[in-house]
C-alpha cells in the first residue's frame, strides 16, 4: 500500500506563504503517494479546556472536528504541518490543534496506552515568517516537535522547512530562494518516504 501523507494548512489566511509552500511540496511529490490536504480554517477545533479528562479517559471529551482529524494524524505515514509565524509562535489555529493533541501525550506518558506506529513515520514542519531575525523560529520549532513526538514521529524522522522574509501574501511564489528551498525539501521528503 502506498504511504499516506496528511498535510495540514493552519493559516487563517488562505493561499498565503505557508499554504503555498505546502501546496508546492504536495505538487512536487506527484502521484507516487496518497495525499490528503486539510485546511484547518474549514474545521471546528476548539481550544483545549485543560480539564485533564484525557489523562483519565485517554480521549478528549470535546466533540468537534478534532475527533476525526486526530485519527487522521495518527493514521498518516507522513504528517506535514504548515504554519505562519504570528507573534513569534505558530498561529493560534495551529496552537489550538496542537494543544488538543495533549490527548496523545496523556496516552503516551500518563496512561501508557499509546500504540507506537509500525515502521517509520515521518514529519515535516513548514513555517513562514515575515521577519528576518535569526531567532524568528526559535519558539515555533519546539511546538511542532511536540506534535510530532506525541504522534509517534521520532526526532530523526522529522524535517524542517523554515522560510523567513515572506510577509506579503505572494512573497513565497515570488521568491526564487524560497521556492528552491521548498523543492529541495520536497525531494528529500520523497526519498525518505520511498524508504517507508
Amino acid at each position: 500500500m502506498s504511504p499516506h501523507i496528511l498535510a495540514i494548512a493552519t493559516s487563517p489566511r488562505r493561499h498565503g506563504n505557508s499554504e503555498s509552500a505546502l501546496d508546492m511540496i504536495l505538487d512536487e511529490l506527484g502521484d507516487r503517494f496518497t495525499k490528503e490536504k486539510v485546511v484547518l480554517s474549514d474545521l471546528s477545533v476548539a481550544p483545549c479546556k485543560g480539564c485533564g479528562a484525557c489523562e483519565r479517559l485517554g480521549r478528549c471529551i470535546q466533540e468537534d472536528d478534532f475527533q476525526d482529524l486526530s485519527q487522521k494524524i495518527l493514521a498518516a505515514d507522513v504528517l506535514v504541518l504548515a504554519s505562519p509565524v504570528y507573534s513569534m509562535s505558530v498561529c493560534s489555529q495551529a496552537k489550538a490543534l496542537i494543544d488538543r493533541c495533549q490527548v496523545f501525550w496523556s496516552r503516551k506518558y500518563v496512561l501508557h496506552t499509546f500504540e507506537e506506529p509500525k515502521g517509520k513515520k515521518t514529519g515535516l514542519f513548514i513555517a513562514t515568517a515575515g521577519q528576518t531575525r535569526d531567532n524568528i523560529f526559535e519558539h515555533t520549532v519546539p511546538i511542532a516537535r511536540f506534535l510530532f513526538d506525541v504522534s509517534g514521529i521520532k526526532p530523526k524522522h522529522t524535517m524542517l522547512l523554515l522560510l523567513k522574509g515572506l510577509d506579503k501574501k505572494t512573497d513565497f511564489v515570488n521568491s526564487s530562494t524560497a521556492v528552491a528551498q521548498t523543492k529541495e525539501i520536497a525531494a528529500a521528503l520523497a526519498a525518505g518516504i520511498e524508504e517507508l
